[in-house]
């Protein structure tokens, strides 16, 4: 399965192995231009192994033309491919709701040979909104008043990011007064959206009330019909570029107190994961680890020993991002804004601290990143003072690491292996991965 999947989830095979298996695209009127592979996603289990299923999930961004009239423009493709006998009634029972004409392709494709079952955006099997959202004409009606568009004009709209059976984000422009406007709509699957407008509007108050708090975009109302939230545009540099370049120290340290500034009045809602629980978790992360790479049993027994004993906490919960990472934000010129509002929480002060430290020291992409990993941990610890604890800090930045594994592994590209076990490797170092003097505090 490895590799019959392999070419499909390299971004310069992809396109070729659409075009050649792909019966719209290789039979069709339609040529792939570029593809790029926007998301992937393992699932694993004995289960799975042993009665075929499911084997993994995929997203291509592709840039495609219409040889027929000579339109050319974006289609987005999810793809799941299926090991052993395909759950052909599953499969049927989904296809039923694809009702929706894509602008290139078609709706749901079913490939048996290669065991995949290709769908077209708007398409996806949970979330039938998706049709009246990315459907300009569809979704004026839905849009609040002041998004609706000026008469004789429309909505344009431009897919972001997209989470299959979960929730799509898109860039939406309109003519309104006369002037382009430019806002954002996430559409989700569930009920997420109530928890994400709450938690939105908190860090919005937020964000007027203190100037050196995260920024947010302005919010600007849902549409329950659609499960979507909408909020303003952003502008920005992604933060990691800027991270990256001379003035990155300073950054680190505003960073670290527009953090400091989230715990202190951010949204305090979502659920309380406990230390019993987030060792559970570790377990079955390493279960799926070496059910798909025995060679990482030892690496990854060795971490959750290591997580099994959580120390004793003195400290208060606080609000918690949950998915708190560079990739996340923008610099503004002025200040960093903080996007995705889908994983709030409460718990420890040092969670988020160490999720975002876990990232950077995986980070392969230039950058002195674990300097910048050290910098970050300093200036925080400058902040909470005394009531910084160092050991819980420890055992949640191993925690976070060992997810970081879990996570290259789910994700299935090309050289997850080898930064699963590096991942792993930093989680057994733990605090000694950083630079030395990472735990004195700045002046």
């Amino acid at each position: 399965m490895d590799n019959r999947a392999r070419p499909f989830l390299d971004d310069r095979q992809a396109a070729n192995a659409l075009a050649a298996t792909v019966p719209a695209f290789r039979d069709g009127p339609w040529e792939i231009l570029s593809c790029r592979v926007a998301q992937t996603r393992r699932r694993i289990s004995r289960r799975l192994l042993r009665e075929g299923g499911l084997w993994l999930a995929a997203v291509w961004q592709l840039e495609v033309r219409d040889n027929a009239s000579g339109d050319r423009g974006e289609q987005w493709l999810y793809g799941r491919f299926y090991q052993g006998r395909p759950p052909v009634t599953e499969w049927a029972h989904e296809a039923a709701s694809a009702c929706s004409i894509p602008r290139f392709g078609r709706p749901v494709e079913w490939l048996p040979e290669d065991g995949l079952v290709l769908w077209a955006l708007p398409n996806d099997p949970v979330m039938s909104a998706l049709g009246a959202f990315l459907d300009p004409q569809a979704l004026a009606a839905h849009l609040p008043p002041p998004l609706t568009p000026d008469a004789g004009t429309g909505v344009s709209a431009q897919v972001i990011r997209h989470e299959p059976e979960e929730h799509c984000t898109a860039r939406f422009r309109v003519i309104r007064d006369g002037r382009a406007f430019a806002f954002y709509g996430k559409c989700y699957a569930d009920g997420r959206w109530r928890d994400a407008r709450d938690g939105l509007d908190v860090l919005w108050r937020q964000s007027e009330r203190d100037p050196f708090a995260f920024a947010v975009g302005r919010p600007l109302g849902v549409s329950a019909g659609l499960g979507a939230l909408w909020q303003a545009e952003v502008q920005g540099m992604p933060l990691a570029t800027e991270l990256a370049g001379r003035h990155g120290g300073q950054l680190i340290e505003r960073l670290a107190d527009a953090l400091f500034r989230f715990q202190q009045a951010g949204p305090r809602q979502g659920r309380l994961e406990t230390q019993a629980e987030s060792v559970g978790l570790a377990g079955k992360w390493r279960k799926k680890l070496v059910l798909a790479d025995a060679s990482l049993a030892d690496a990854a027994d060795s971490v959750v020993s290591l997580l099994s004993a959580p120390p004793l906490r003195a400290s208060a919960d606080v609000p918690v991002h949950g998915d708190f990472h560079v990739d996340q934000m923008l610099w503004t010129g002025e200040r960093i804004a903080l996007f995705d509002y889908d994983n709030f929480a409460i718990g420890s002060p040092v969670r988020d601290l160490a999720d975002c430290i876990s990232q950077l020291l995986c980070r392969k992409d230039d950058g002195d990143w674990p300097a910048r990993a050290a910098s970050l941990l300093s200036a925080y610890r400058s902040l909470a003072g005394d009531a910084f604890d160092a050991a819980d800090f420890e055992w949640h930045l191993r925690l976070m690491l060992m997810r970081k594994a879990y996570s290259f592994m789910v994700r299935a590209r090309a050289g997850w292996r080898g930064d699963s076990a590096r991942a792993l490797g930093l989680a057994r170092t733990g605090s000694r991965a950083l630079p030395p003097n990472s735990f004195e505090t700045t002046a």
